[in-house]
């Protein structure tokens, strides 16, 4: 690439941040050098050095595959990746769904290696279940690369670089908040996703803080986290199986993403029960309800992602790949999140 187009890349990447999580979309890509962690995998991607390919931004083509787009969270990562793909150069991107489903995520990775794609990056929702069709792209010279849910740590070598939140430091805020403000002798628990690694991290985070408070002497009942497959009514039956088992002393729950705190919502509300929500992602829709002087006596928190920063994120990686032939630092970009209150609600919305 001729150094002009390479400087220009380089000094249009410096501003395009890969967002602080807790920002709201239109300010995602302003602050993220001052919130990306040090907590990133010490293996390299085994071919990003040995590919050496470079190609002008003009003429790639690209694909990238969202967890759901029936999810806000996921459509503002897909506003993310347009606009970065604009401001770089970048052709109109392929955007596809999978529906939180492996095999139609294995489908579409196998659809853009046949239609001759440069890069596919996914959020890798059912790692396991799509990693033959990642094997298979790799060994056509596709590159993989991952956003918001990443690999397992055994397939490093599969693809170059992962842009996402540090979902477990957001299990660690939420869990944090949970064991300041619940009564002591009170019981909290988590309903989570039991089947995307981020959900997991986040799940993990929780738990090992509430445990840790535990042990340092706080008086609280740690349950055993419920799998709600990411389904709101599934949410709403578990929550009220709760209500019905501990009553008045389940005085938190944290749900891993916001559809499950809807439904956790739902019977809350049903059975007028005191159960308070801290909830994950900050949507507009979450935020709305810590907002409110009535639903926000329930749903007290959220921990912040920043879903435009992450799409803008992945592009940049992508860019810069293709540019220099090579992903210059770590493999997992891990970006902050931020506690979600009353208080600060209003930076929130939109």
């Amino acid at each position: 690439m001729k150094k002009k187009v390479l400087a220009a890349l380089m000094a249009t990447m410096m501003v395009a941040s890969l967002a602080a999580c807790g920002s709201k979309p239109a300010e995602s890509t302003d602050a993220a050098a001052d919130t990306k962690t040090e907590e990133t995998a010490e293996a390299p991607a085994a071919d990003a050095d040995a590919a050496g390919e470079t190609k002008d931004l003009a003429d790639l083509k690209l694909a990238f595959i969202v967890g759901t787009e029936n999810d806000a969270f996921y459509q503002s990562v897909e506003e993310g990746i347009k606009s970065q793909c604009e401001k770089l150069g970048i052709p109109a991107p392929t955007l596809g769904d999978q529906e939180l489903d492996g095999n139609k995520c294995s489908d579409l990775i196998n659809n853009y290696v046949g239609a001759g794609y440069d890069a596919v990056a996914l959020s890798a929702n059912d790692p396991a279940g799509t990693m033959p069709a990642i094997q298979a792209a790799n060994k056509e010279g596709v590159k993989i690369f991952t956003f918001d849910c990443t690999l397992d740590d055994q397939y490093l070598d599969q693809y170059l670089a992962f842009v996402g939140s540090n979902n477990k430091a957001g299990g660690v805020t939420a869990g944090e908040y949970v064991a300041e403000h619940a009564p002591e002798g009170s019981i909290v628990g988590c309903i989570t996703y039991a089947s995307a690694q981020s959900t997991q991290d986040r799940q993990a985070g929780f738990e090992e803080t509430i445990q840790a408070a535990i042990d340092g002497g706080k008086d609280l009942t740690l349950i055993e986290s419920q799998d709600a497959d990411n389904d709101q009514a599934k949410a709403a039956d578990i929550m009220q199986n709760l209500i019905t088992k501990y009553g008045d002393d389940l005085s938190y729950i944290f749900v891993v993403g916001d559809p499950t705190g809807y439904g956790a919502l739902s019977s809350i509300q049903a059975a007028g029960a005191s159960t308070k929500i801290v909830g994950f992602d900050a949507g507009e829709t979450a935020c709305q309800y810590i907002a409110d002087p009535v639903v926000g006596k329930i749903w007290e928190a959220e921990v912040a992602q920043d879903p435009v920063g992450i799409g803008a994120g992945i592009v940049d990686k992508i860019a810069e790949y293709f540019t220099t032939g090579a992903i210059a630092g770590d493999q997992k970009d891990l970006i902050e999140c931020k506690l979600v209150t009353a208080e600060n609600v209003a930076d929130y919305l939109k």
